[in-house]
């Protein structure tokens, strides 16, 4: 299947052309099918997410740095001094599942959709050579070490979405580990005066699934979902929702 095939159309339920459905896509229709339906079905989107350009930038050093250790089959710094028993992963496609419009995919032929996520990083882990997936975070916080606990109720999404990579790459042939990894950044909040630097504290946070299995059977729903021709009703606890309802009535009275 071509690597390039678009990502931004919308489901059409003659068609026999594979639909490829983001990660973003499965965690949307999670959080409110509504909005799912506008999206995946209508094309009816959302306001685009701000460009975090300082967080894709910490992004890329990171991923610079792990390479390196990669290329040299070492543990990085970062590995030793949280007592990771891994290393970075080598994998000829890596660099293609890390670009955002080609990613890893998977062709799930009983529903004709392709899940689609770009990952960040994989680590080997030496024991059992399964691999980690690992995604990288940066924010700024005065509450890190609460974040440390990786509990609080929005973090449910990045949850999903290590499951979903996890699901995607065992499907590709990988052996994956049940722990992923999140590798967080935080810009110091008692940093004075710039200086021309940005001082950060990080922290390896493990999270371990029990089952990614759900995932199947969410693509299953999902496409009986998007055959419908019925659009749900909104939620009053999505936030999104309130935002395209002003939105509609904006238009209606123009």
């Amino acid at each position: 299947m071509d690597k390039n095939f678009p990502w931004s159309y919308k489901y059409d339920p003659k068609s026999k052309d594979p639909y490829i459905m983001s990660r973003s896509k499965i965690d949307l229709y999670l959080r409110c099918k509504r909005c799912a339906y506008l999206d995946m079905r209508l094309q009816i989107k959302g306001p685009k997410p701000f460009p975090y350009n300082l967080n894709s930038r910490i992004d890329t050093l990171l991923k610079n740095e792990f390479d390196v250790a990669r290329k040299n089959k070492e543990q990085t710094i970062y590995q030793k001094e949280a007592n990771i028993n891994a290393i970075p992963f080598s994998h000829a496609e890596l660099d293609v599942w890390r670009e955002p419009f080609k990613a890893a995919r998977f062709h799930h032929k009983d529903t004709n959709i392709v899940i689609a996520g770009s990952v960040d990083d994989l680590w080997e882990n030496l024991d059992t050579k399964k691999i980690h997936i690992v995604d990288y975070k940066s924010t700024h916080t005065d509450k890190f070490d609460k974040l440390k606990s990786f509990d609080a109720p929005y973090l449910i999404g990045y949850k999903r979405q290590a499951e979903i990579y996890s699901w995607i790459l065992s499907k590709l042939g990988l052996e994956i580990d049940n722990t992923s990894y999140f590798f967080y950044v935080n810009a110091k909040p008692d940093q004075e005066i710039f200086d021309n630097s940005l001082e950060f504290e990080w922290a390896i946070i493990p999270y371990t699934t029990k089952d990614y299995n759900w995932v199947e059977n969410t693509i299953v729903e999902i496409k009986n979902f998007l055959e419908t021709n019925k659009i749900p009703s909104s939620s009053p606890d999505c936030d999104l929702c309130k935002y395209m309802s002003k939105f509609f009535d904006f238009i209606k009275k123009k």
